[in-house]
This record gives structure tokens, sequence and C-alpha cells, in this order.
């Protein structure tokens, strides 16, 4: 098959339109979830969760691949729980509170024939009229080509563009860092326990890997032992960056009036410091206008500058990283969570206004990152984050896709935003992220050091089989920053090796590096469809009922790995 002649490939696969529906009250209940027959609902009752479970069975699909699921309930307040498809955990669902019946949905990846579909509990108490199973329609991503600073530095540039053009084809592999006592300052990056770790586990280097701010500020920020941390982050940073890596900051933001040496509210200290630190008294009153002449501000703004004068450190160095400010917003542990959205999405944009506007740091891309409630509420505006991000701890060695989440962050912003999981337990699975259409951008385990758990919730079979896989991209598999060139995608064969390039433009977006394929023996299977821009369009399928033009198109040819461009004609 030449690049010079059009393709024309028949047989697009889909999935057949129909509908089902399955009733509560036919479900099997354990565990406390009781039936209630009732008037006024589908069938002649719902299953009451309770404390207990809803498992659906005979769920029909008429061929394997993604369906709508909707959870027609009703909650008195908002309820979480859990979503097995087939044994499997599916995910989280949120259920929020409606005195009338309303409807979830969430995508789910069916076997042909019968399948099995539970509600599992982790904060029950909702009632289900009836579940339905409907066809799944993808949603295009339309991500910006450029990243949310203005005049972000060349570094900043290549890096959103690397994150945006390898978004729903790859996934980049992380660690997150926590001691750093054994780590000599200015190091190799894989000699930090945390990064070494992995290797041991997979026998391969992450290509992210997450530090924090953790003692940059507070009361104790100028003390010998807190500053060396700081630097020794500083450090790991460009050490990273220098070999092709991507360094990705957080900040626990201690008590910004440095009363106390914590960011943890009372509720979440488990009797340890905490601080009261009420940051609507940088408002003026009733407003979510800031009171510059308050304490309260003068601390907030103190504290963003001495952070923003590190990133300017980077950044003179051509140094990029992704900056993930007061994460997990809406979770009632942190300080900077513990009023409302708005109030919220006003902290958010004065970080923002205060380090690139007033500071002039550029080399960031910027993450929002809510907890799942509160996705839309709190978000600061889509002119204010290049990424939006969820952080989910799931069980040991469970590796589902988390796919209701993906679709659920895809949906609150359009699927204009890359998505990413940062932070997690075990690792999705890169299998399953693909089967299920949530490919995340990067993943982040928690650290194993200070006691951490985290990397060992995935077996060292799992680490291995995954850091392996072409899909996700280790250190060994980065271009290398002074070679890469925003805009492009470079094709690497499943071999290593990289592909004879050539160029096509997509009107200004950018331009997509594919490999000139040789004739090569063997049956071709198509393994995935996709735009120009890289984003996914379907899987095993041809490009027949797709709208003429150009597509990058990934086949399996023997035992090797090609990419392409196809026109459609």
């Amino acid at each position: 098959m030449e690049l010079a002649k059009s393709i024309i490939i028949a047989g697009l696969a889909a999935v057949s339109a129909f509908a089902a529906k399955y009733e509560g009250e036919s479900a099997t209940l354990s565990d406390g979830a009781k039936n209630v027959n009732s008037a006024g609902v589908s069938g002649t009752g719902y299953a009451d969760m309770q404390g207990g479970n809803i498992t659906f069975t005979g769920v029909t699909a008429e061929a394997a691949g993604k369906y709508l699921l909707t959870i027609h309930y009703k909650a008195g307040e908002y309820k979480a729980n859990y979503l097995e498809v087939n044994g499997a955990t599916a995910g989280t669902l949120d259920f929020e509170a409606t005195t009338d019946w309303a409807d979830v949905t969430s995508p789910v990846t069916l076997k042909a024939g019968e399948n099995t579909i539970a509600l599992k509990n982790f904060w029950g108490w909702i009632s289900v009229d009836y579940i339905s199973i409907d066809p799944y329609q993808s949603q295009a991503f339309n991500l910006s080509a450029a990243p949310v600073t203005k005049n972000a530095t060349g570094a900043a540039q290549k890096l959103y563009s690397f994150l945006r053009e390898n978004f729903g084809k790859k996934t980049i592999s992380g660690i997150m860092t926590g001691d750093m006592s054994s780590y000599t300052l200015g190091a190799d990056f894989k000699t930090h326990p945390d990064a070494s770790d992995i290797y041991t586990r997979s026998g391969k280097y992450p290509a992210l890997v997450g530090v924090d701010f953790l003692f940059a500020s507070g009361p104790k920020a100028s003390e010998s032992w807190y500053m060396e941390y700081t630097d020794k982050a500083i450090g790991l940073a460009k050490d990273l960056w220098k070999q092709g890596g991507i360094p990705a900051f957080t900040w626990h933001w201690k008590d910004p009036l440095d009363q106390t040496d914590a960011f943890y509210i009372q509720s979440a200290a488990n009797g340890g410091e905490y601080t009261d630190f009420d940051f609507a008294t940088a408002f003026k009153s009733g407003t979510t206008e800031w009171d510059t002449e308050s304490a309260a501000y003068k601390g907030i703004v103190a504290d963003i500058d001495h952070i923003a004068d590190y990133f300017l450190e980077l950044q003179k160095d051509s140094v990029a990283a992704i900056w993930r400010p007061l994460h997990e917003a809406g979770g009632k542990w942190f300080w900077w969570s513990i009023n409302s959205g708005k109030q919220f999405a006003a902290l958010y944009r004065l970080v923002f206004d205060r380090m690139v506007n007033e500071k002039g740091v550029r080399n960031l891309v910027w993450v929002y990152n809510p907890e799942s409630g509160n996705v839309t509420d709190w978000d600061p505006g889509k002119e204010y984050y290049d990424v939006i991000s969820i952080d989910i701890y799931a069980n040991d060695n469970d590796h589902a896709s988390q796919a209701s989440a993906f679709d659920k962050y895809k949906s609150a912003t359009g699927a204009t935003k890359i998505i990413a999981l940062t932070e997690n337990g075990p690792i999705p699975d890169v299998n399953n992220m693909h089967a299920d259409e949530a490919v995340w951008s990067w993943w982040m385990p928690w650290y194993g050091t200070w006691s951490g758990k985290w990397p060992g919730q995935t077996s060292n079979s799992v680490w291995k089989s995954n850091m392996e896989d072409e899909r996700v991209i280790t250190i060994d598999k980065m271009p290398g920053w002074d070679k890469y060139v925003a805009g492009t995608v470079e094709s690497v064969n499943n071999d290593g090796t990289n592909g004879e390039g050539s160029s096509e433009g997509t009107n200004g977006e950018g331009t997509s590096r594919l490999a000139r394929i040789e004739h090569l023996g063997g049956t071709e299977a198509i393994i995935g469809v996709f735009d120009m821009n890289g984003h996914f369009i379907c899987k095993n399928a041809s490009l027949a009922g797709l709208a003429n033009g150009r597509y990058i198109v990934r086949s399996k040819v023997g035992n090797r790995t090609v990419t392409r461009i196809a026109i459609k004609k």
C-alpha cells in the first residue's frame, strides 16, 4: 500500500442502534438492599440500595463495544457508588441530590451477549428505578493549538504541544516523589528512590515525575531542611527536563498567615496540626473582589510571588513544567476548598494572574483539578487552564480505565481540554483505557517513600506490561526537548525505531509527521483511526462512513504496528 495513492477502505464496524431497559425491582439485591413496590415509576417499583448492592444480570449487547449506561435514580443528598461491569470495577459514579427521579449516565464496555452490571456500595442510599443501555456516540476532542498562557516560552509551547498531540493515542507514565533525604541535590532524577522504585518494578523509568512545594511556604519555610527539600525538587525538575522528561508541580500550600505549619482543616487533620485560615477574609465583604489591604490577601500574594520565583528560575534555564495549583478543588480537607466554588475560582484566577501577568511566569502548562462533584461549579474559566484532571485512588490491583470519570470531565469541558489522572494508586491498564476510549494524558501514582503504599498497589507484572507497551510513554521513549519541534508527531514503530517522516499540513493547527510505509507482508488489521491532529475517532474500523478528508490510520501488519495518512474521497 503506497502513501501516494488514495485509500478507500470498506466495512466500518458499528454497534447496532438499540436501547434496552432493565427494571430495578427485577435486579438481584444483596447486603441490605430491598425492593419497594410503588406507583408512578417504571414497572411495579424500584430498588432501594441503602447500604447494599444492586446487580443487573442478563444485560444484553448485540456486539462487543462501548455503550451508554443510564441509571434512573433518586437520592436525598449527594452520594457516590462503585460501578462494576462483568465483575470488574468500571469507576465511581456520582449521584447528585434530587427529590425527583433523575438520570446519571456513564460509558460501559460490554461483551457480545449477556453482561452483568452492578452498583456496589461506597456511599449508598440511592433508589434505582431502572437502568437502560443505549448506543454510545463518541464526541471528538477540539483542543486549542496553543497553551492558555499568552506568549508562552518555547519550552512551554513544546510541552503543551507534546501533551496535545499524544492525547488519545498514548499515555505518559509518571510517579510522585515524597522523601528527598536520600536524593542528592542536582543528581540524576533516576537516583531518586521513588523513580528508581518504578524501574525496579518495571525495568523502565517514568517520563513524568511529580514534585511538591510542600515545604516552600509556611512558618518554617526558611529553615535549612525545608529550603533544602525545595531546592532538591527544583534540581530534580531541571535534570528531568534535560533528560527529556516532564516535571509536574503540586503545592500543598501552608497557612498563608504563617500561624500554623499546616494545609489541612481541622476535620481532615486526623488529630494533627491544622489551619483555620479562611481565605474569604481576603475579599471585600459579600463579594469576590479582593481587599488588597487585608492581612489575608497580603499573605496569599506573598506566597504566590515566592512560588513564582522558583518557576522563574526554571524559566531562566528554559525548563517548562506542569503546574497543578489548588488541587482537589471542592474536597473539604484543604483550606482553599472550604468556601464556595465562586470564591475558589477567584483564588485560582488570582494565582494565575499574579504569576503570569505580574511576575511574568510563562513556562507552565496549567491544570484545573476538581473533585468529581465540583467540576462545573468550581471552574475558574477555560482561559485559565490547559488540562482538567482528577485524582482517583482505587483498590489494590484495580486497573479499570475509570472511563466514567473521564467521560464526565470530557463532557463538562465540551471536549476542549486535555484530561489527566494526576493522582492515583493502581495504574489504569493501557488495554482497558483504549478499549473504553478513556486514554488519560498521563497518570501519576503517589509515592512509595515515607511509607507510601501506592506503587505497590500495581503488581510488577502489570507495571512491566504497561511500561513496555508502545502506547505508554516512558523516559526512553521521549523524543528529547532539543529535538522535538512543537506541532509534530514522530511515528515510532513497535520495534522502537523511528519511521522515515513526511509532513502534512493541517490548516495551521500543526503538522503530523508519519512514516512512509514500504510494502509489508501479512494481513493488515486496522486498530485505530485518528484525525490529523492525532485525536482518536474509532477503533477496529475502516474509513467507510467517515467524512471525506485526511485521516491517520494505525494498523497491525504481521508483528509490526504501522501508521500512515489515509485519504477518504
